[in-house]
């Protein structure tokens, strides 16, 4: 070379009439080479450590403006500054010249070719050393020898080890080994990477994150189909069961959280991989901040809030529009999860089941129902009439129950407006069964209750009623364990359930009609010939004597009893085959007497009361018989905070759990038993005590209720309040059901025995729709949470799929800990300028980053893919053939990414 000292700049020392900024550049001369080298500071090389002001530094790139570096890979220098010798010609600098040894101008020198085929990697301090000519680099007087180019070379790791020495004081640490570990590793050209960018599958990273997956998978599908499918879990969920309803719903809510955390953690995992390798491909967009944030969306939901710019970079790429679903069903999950998977008292569908209930007798056995009635006054201690004075006591007590309630409703009616006068349309007959059943009956038989028809038909008034009750006895079949019905008790006392029973129901007729003096006189004995009397105290009144019923048979040559002119009415006589009933005595106004031993045949119990004089002169005969009928359906609904409720249904064709419909053709079938259980009760409700003229308080309520007409009215049933024979029908009403408890669910008894001690179960076709603890819905809008519960299994499918068939994991450098590192050890970016106080701005979020990995040491970092790949400065120290660099070179490959 013919002018080093044109090539080469000195290092002057302070004072040598240089400024700390100064530039000046020699001039070469036209000999010099048509290439320059990089110039370097030269320091002075002794042993005495001196403490530089490196704000004086002025440090300046390559035809261009200063680039300010950040963070990046420093080197940290040996404990003590050690005495640099220049190589070749070089003289050494006088450490006494100036206490700023850095301080010179720098000649801007075109890299040779063999120099720019191997640049400074970026993250190095390259631009810390400046352009020196040969003659620049000398002793303090500027005689500095003329190395070759190839010297100059050789020694250009030493140069750069021993500026950054001095430039950069070493930091005091604790462990004296580290600085020998930390020059060991880091040497210039970056450090190479401990472990592989890429994990196994066998690796324990791997296998955790895909154990979760298929874990998340699994459950998150079970979730889904217990939502859809709606399971009823029965017994299994019970209160005093093995799974009570409060450890159930922890057992729900904890499965919910871990398949909830479970998909995040795959999620997020699954995101990190798509964003790492799509940084890693060579010529490819690279991963933005923006991007970078999206595994904050699911972690953290409230950022999508608080960074909302994010979304408007982010969330319209695919993988945005897939995060963001993620992020809402992660969220989500738990409240679906409570709202359609937990177990929840829920009503299923009307089930048919055959239902078995436990029959002691016959319908309306009085002897059993006596020995069942409950009373601390046993046979032992009154051997005749224990039984039935505990009956004649819960007879008057439902009875006037039923009727106060009936009553009251009247009243509630009648004081707001005028009440209906067909039957169909007045207040159902109430009832009370073991004293937490509400009893509703039914009126049936509605065409022969129309007054008007029947008194156009008979020329006089019939007050014709009937009612129909309850199967008293499907209340101890629901609750029978063979049955397998879940009680309120079961379930915290809140559970439901709702039976329709295909069973008989017992019926009761109360057919009213008036008669005057003359017509009802053949059913007087006071008015027969013969008639043995007593003197009344009421004028113009004959009481028969006590034992008249010695009198009452038919007149000899006979079979029946004195005809009447309503036989036809209530079937006496040969024609219809049964006797009609006889009464001692005309009662007195308000009074009733009884007839409760017809001679049989005769299954009915009659009443002669009479009406106030002022409101008309006729009799009123009541006849009341019982029949099952085949035209009802018992209902009974069971709710755990009012009790049950036993209703009879009946006359509806559209009941497919009528009686009729399992047994088609069956009969009407009358009870003659029914009337010995109903004597007791006529007596007990002292509706005979107008024998005595005793003025009872039912008997003068009844006879203000006997229909009449006047003034040419049409007769119907007066609209203000009810009449004689509804009243009667709904204080008779408690002995169907006394008569049915325990009895026979058939129309007939096929038993040798009127009784059964044991008992025996008779099946009957039910339906059944009960409260039990079910998945699914419990409102119709909380079946949006099917679209959570689909979006989550559908991701976790993806997922899986997505890990399955990539082999192994790459470094999500999307966690924290990875991008510091990473960013760490990576060079500053000019594009980033300005966003170190308060986060990037919104231009900077879209700015596309690269990791890169240097192809000598290994080295990873990360750039702005603004300019493509860059090939890295090639240490020859480090094998170029890692395991690293491989697994890079794999990953780096270009290709599409539809993510």
């Amino acid at each position: 070379m013919s002018n080093n000292s044109d090539e080469r700049r000195l290092l002057r020392p302070e004072g040598s009439g240089l400024s700390e900024t100064s530039t000046a550049v020699s001039s070469p001369s036209p000999s010099s080479p048509t290439f320059h080298r990089h110039a370097y500071h030269r320091m002075a090389s002794d042993d005495r450590t001196d403490t530089y002001d490196l704000s004086t530094f002025s440090i300046h790139g390559f035809d261009s403006e200063p680039e300010i570096h950040g963070l990046g890979i420093t080197q940290r220098p040996r404990p003590t500054s050690i005495a640099r010798v220049p190589v070749g010609s070089r003289s050494s600098l006088s450490p006494q010249a100036s206490s700023n040894p850095f301080v010179g101008a720098s000649h801007a020198r075109n890299l040779s070719a063999a120099e720019s085929s191997n640049p400074p990697s970026p993250w190095q301090r390259s631009d810390a050393y400046n352009e020196q000519s040969p003659e620049e680099v000398g002793g303090q007087n500027g005689q500095g020898g003329r190395g070759k180019h190839s010297s100059f070379t050789e020694d250009l790791a030493d140069i750069r080890e021993e500026v950054a020495a001095q430039t950069f004081p070493p930091t005091p640490t604790d462990n004296d080994n580290d600085d020998d570990n930390y020059n060991e590793n880091n040497i210039p050209g970056g450090c190479p990477p401990k472990r592989d960018i890429h994990s196994r599958r066998t690796s324990w990273l791997s296998i955790s994150i895909f154990s979760l997956s298929i874990y998340s998978t699994i459950f998150s599908g079970i979730w889904l189909i217990l939502a859809i499918v709606q399971p009823r879990y029965g017994r299994r969920i019970r209160s005093g069961g093995s799974l009570t309803p409060t450890t159930a719903s922890t057992v729900f809510a904890l499965f919910a959280k871990t398949i909830e955390l479970s998909f995040v953690t795959v999620f997020v995992t699954f995101l990190g991989q798509v964003l790492s390798r799509r940084s890693l491909i060579r010529g490819a967009r690279g991963v933005t901040i923006a991007e970078m944030t999206m595994r904050t969306w699911v972690i953290q939901p409230g950022f999508m809030i608080t960074h909302w710019r994010n979304l408007q970079h982010a969330g319209l790429s695919i993988l945005g529009g897939i995060t963001l679903t993620a992020a809402v069903a992660a969220m989500f999950y738990t409240t679906a999860s409570d709202s359609i998977v937990s177990p929840h008292l829920k009503y299923g569908k009307y089930t048919k089941m055959t239902m078995h209930g436990l029959v002691r007798m016959n319908y309306a056995n009085p002897f059993y129902i006596s020995d069942s009635c409950q009373t601390p006054i046993t046979p032992q201690i009154d051997p005749d009439y224990s039984g039935s004075t505990c009956l004649s006591i819960e007879h008057a007590g439902e009875a006037y129950h039923n009727a106060i309630v009936f009553l009251n409703t009247w009243a509630d009616l009648s004081n707001s407006s005028n009440g209906p006068t067909d039957l169909s349309g007045r207040p159902r007959p109430p009832a009370m069964l073991f004293d937490n059943t509400t009893v509703l009956g039914s009126w049936v038989s509605l065409g022969t209750s129309n007054m008007a028809d029947a008194y156009k038909k008979h020329g006089r008034l019939l007050n014709n009623v009937t009612l129909s009750m309850p199967h008293a006895g499907v209340f101890a079949a629901a609750r029978d364990a063979r049955n397998n019905i879940l009680q309120p008790e079961d379930l915290d006392g809140v559970g439901e359930y709702y039976v329709r029973a295909s069973v008989v129901s017992p019926s009761v007729n109360v057919m009213c009609v008036n008669m005057d003096a003359k017509e009802v006189a053949p059913l007087i004995y006071v008015t027969w010939p013969h008639a043995r009397t007593n003197i009344s105290t009421i004028p113009g009144q004959k009481i028969a004597q006590p034992d008249y019923d010695k009198d009452v048979h038919p007149a000899p040559g006979r079979e029946y009893l004195n005809s009447t002119a309503v036989d036809d009415i209530f079937e006496w006589g040969p024609k219809y085959g049964r006797q009609p009933p006889v009464f001692p005595m005309y009662p007195i106004d308000y009074n009733s007497i009884t007839n409760i031993s017809a001679p049989l045949p005769s299954d009915s119990l009659y009443l002669l009361i009479k009406a106030p004089s002022a409101t008309t002169t006729d009799y009123t005969i009541c006849q009341l018989r019982s029949f099952l009928s085949p035209a009802c359906s018992t209902q009974y609904n069971v709710t755990g905070a009012s009790g049950g409720h036993l209703e009879a249904h009946c006359e509806d064709d559209d009941d497919d759990m009528a009686y009729g419909k399992s047994v088609p053709d069956a009969p009407t079938t009358r009870s003659s038993d029914w009337r010995n259980v109903a004597q007791n009760w006529m007596l007990s409700l002292s509706l005979n005590t107008g024998i005595s003229n005793a003025n009872a308080s039912n008997s003068r309520l009844l006879a203000q209720m006997i229909p009449t007409v006047s003034n040419n009215a049409k007769p119907e049933l007066n609209p203000a309040m009810p009449s004689i024979a509804e009243t009667l029908a709904v204080m008779v009403g408690n002995t169907l059901l006394l008569s049915s408890t325990d009895a026979t669910f058939y129309h007939y008894w096929d038993e040798t025995s009127a009784r059964l001690d044991t008992g025996k179960y008779q099946p009957f076709n039910s339906t059944l729709s009960s409260q039990q603890y079910t998945s699914g819905y419990t409102q119709q809008w909380q079946a949006i949470f099917y679209l959570v519960l689909i979006l989550v299994f559908v991701t976790n499918i993806f997922c899986l799929i997505y890990f399955i068939l990539r082999a192994g994991l790459v470094t999500d450098y999307t966690e924290p800990q990875n991008m510091f590192t990473l960013a760490v050890n990576s060079p500053a970016s000019r594009r980033l300028s300005g966003s170190c106080a308060a986060g990037p701005e919104p231009d900077q979020l879209n700015i596309g980053w690269q990791v890169i990995q240097e192809t000598g040491s290994g080295h990873i970092y990360i750039k702005d893919a603004g300019g493509g790949v860059i090939e890295e400065y090639e240490l020859r120290r480090r094998n170029p053939h890692t395991k690293s660099i491989s697994s890079y070179s794999k990953l780096s490959s270009p290709r599409d990414s539809r993510l």
